[in-house]
């Protein structure tokens, strides 16, 4: 049975007041696509990223987002997201501030169906109250430590080069730092939502396997103006553009 669905009947797996969790590190192999087509039919969002740009960006322009959990939002060399840093400091987004460490653990307590992990990550900084972390006591060393709340977002969004009919997902051609945060983010999540670049008749080297893809959303270029690497580039000359308020963002 295939699971290659339209852009519209993937937006119906998100709902409203829901969780996302996007795939993608920074400038690179984020779901535009289906996130331009999510941030116009729902509102009262949740968003986790592990470091956001355009995700963060592009549902803060189309009302969308009510709250955010990420460790950075911005573009790099081109600047803060004006948009989302406005709405943060307006109170309209409630931004939830989080350690790599601390967002990773949460992560893991997912994949291995625990309701936290320990760990180190965030120790001694403002991140704790915040967050109102717990703090567990070893039973072996006696060591303090944090109790990361497992994260699991109601949809995960992700886009990758290619995919087959069954929902079998191809890995990236250039497997850059946190490349696996896809996968992750995916595995954490309740259901998950591919977009690709092209449908393909086999997937040999695979970072999602069919039984853990609810859908797949065939967009072509569905990462621009972030990259796809070994595909395409990042258009930061639009980005840029975009945060000197020159222009769109997509």
């Amino acid at each position: 049975m295939t699971k290659v669905v339209s852009l519209q009947d993937a937006v119906d797996l998100v709902p409203d007041g829901g969780s996302i969790g996007t795939g993608g590190i920074l400038m690179t192999r984020k779901p535009v696509a289906l996130l331009d087509a999510v941030g116009q039919a729902r509102r009262d969002l949740t968003l986790w990223t592990l470091l956001g740009s355009v995700d963060a960006e592009l549902l803060t322009l189309h009302g969308a987002l009510a709250q955010s959990n990420t460790i950075y939002v911005g573009f790099e060399q081109l600047g803060f997201a004006p948009a989302y840093s406005k709405a943060v400091a307006d109170g309209t987004i409630d931004a939830r501030e989080y350690s790599e460490l601390l967002m990773l653990s949460g992560l893991r307590a997912s994949l291995a169906g625990l309701p936290f992990l320990p760990t180190r990550g965030a120790q001694g900084s403002d991140v704790v109250p915040a967050l109102a972390l717990r703090e567990v006591t070893c039973p072996y060393t006696g060591e303090t430590l944090l109790a990361a709340p497992a994260i699991r977002p109601d949809v995960a969004l992700i886009h990758a080069e290619a995919a087959d009919v069954h929902g079998n997902v191809q890995g990236p051609a250039h497997r850059d730092f946190l490349f696996d945060w896809d996968a992750n983010v995916a595995r954490a999540s309740s259901r998950v939502v591919v977009s690709v670049e092209r449908i393909v008749e086999e997937v040999k080297d695979a970072l999602l396997f069919a039984y853990e893809v609810d859908a797949v959303v065939e967009a072509p270029q569905g990462a621009r103006p972030t990259a796809l690497p070994g595909v395409y580039a990042a258009d930061l000359e639009r980005v840029g553009a975009y945060v000197r308020g020159e222009g769109t963002l997509v």
